[in-house]
């Protein structure tokens, strides 16, 4: 929703203003910009010359928080209730909400999941551009270590694969 206005400053000056209002059923889509921003975001920090490792580490997490965040809207707003089935079984999702949930609650305990898969930004690396290092581990000792931009850039495929498989325009 859009409004715009005009004010009048002076007798030979205008000046219009704009006000944007939202829809308090947010639809999906929304949150797939949102994800898409974070994933430029995370480009264009890879693409800097000067690094602040905190702002880095914050846009690498906001990133896999929204990402992981999708499947909530999906369920919600698209009537899609196997959304989070699917984050359980894609490899990168499933990396993806071990990245939001440590950030949420800094350790996984094994509650509903017997073998949590915790994921933290363990390294940011500059000289030479920027690279970030995730590192994810589960209680059975399955671990390994992801960069952060490719493993942004394969959550993003698997959405668009989820959302062709199931018939949801994610332009609208």
């Amino acid at each position: 929703m859009v409004q715009a206005t005009a004010a009048l400053a002076a007798v030979t000056a205008f000046d219009a203003s704009v006000s944007v209002g939202y829809n308090p059923d947010r639809p999906w889509q929304q949150k797939w910009r949102d994800v898409q921003n974070g994933l430029s975001g995370i480009e264009q920090v890879y693409a800097a010359a000067d690094i602040n490792d905190e702002v880095i580490r914050r846009q690498v997490e906001d990133f896999f928080k929204g990402c992981r965040e999708m499947a909530d809207w999906v369920k919600e707003q698209a009537g899609k209730p196997e959304a989070m089935a699917y984050v359980n079984s894609d490899p990168d999702l499933v990396i993806c909400d071990g990245m939001a949930q440590t950030v949420k609650h800094h350790t996984r305990r094994p509650q509903r999941d017997p073998d949590p898969l915790t994921a933290r930004v363990a390294r940011v690396h500059g000289g030479g551009g920027v690279r970030v290092e995730i590192d994810w581990s589960r209680p059975s000792g399955a671990s390994g270590t992801e960069d952060a931009l490719d493993l942004a850039r394969r959550c993003v495929a698997a959405w668009e694969s989820f959302f062709q498989q199931n018939n949801l325009d994610p332009a609208t």
